[in-house]
């Protein structure tokens, strides 16, 4: 087992995860999204124990107020997908299916999972853009600092 240190915490990682740095982000980031700026170091010991210390670094900072005025204006909405599981997971009666009604469901499936691929499509594309966005210095002084 490989030690991984990320905030104070020691989390034990397979050695067939921490073969790569890349590897490592990829199995972090769902728990520790901060993981994939990170900087990895990696130590072993003459116990031949190997140590990954993950290094959060600080993201770009700047013109944060154009892009929450954007997005308090932004329409409000929610991706048809979920709207659609929300629906299922709130019918609490067991009802009979019919064809036509499984017909039915199967399109709205259908449906619901080409708008919410088409949404994480377009919402990943203002992601990539915004990450890619260089900083630049704000004449603002954000809330707590």
């Amino acid at each position: 087992m490989v030690t991984l240190q990320l905030e104070g915490q020691e989390i034990q990682l397979p050695p067939e995860i921490a073969i790569s740095d890349d590897a490592v982000r990829k199995a972090i980031a769902p728990l520790f999204p901060q993981a994939a700026h990170a900087t990895i170091q990696r130590t072993t010991d003459t116990n031949g124990m190997t140590t990954i210390r993950l290094t959060k670094e600080a993201g770009t900072k700047g013109n944060y107020h154009v892009i929450l005025r954007q997005l308090i204006e932004s329409p409000r909405h929610v991706n048809p997908a979920l709207t659609l599981y929300q629906t299922y997971q709130a019918e609490s009666q067991p009802t009979q299916a019919t064809v036509e009604s499984i017909l039915l469901t199967q399109q709205k499936l259908r449906l619901a999972i080409e708008h919410g691929e088409k949404e994480y499509k377009e919402t990943a594309t203002i992601k990539e853009r915004l990450t890619s966005t260089p900083g630049s210095p704000s004449r603002i002084l954000p809330p707590g600092f």
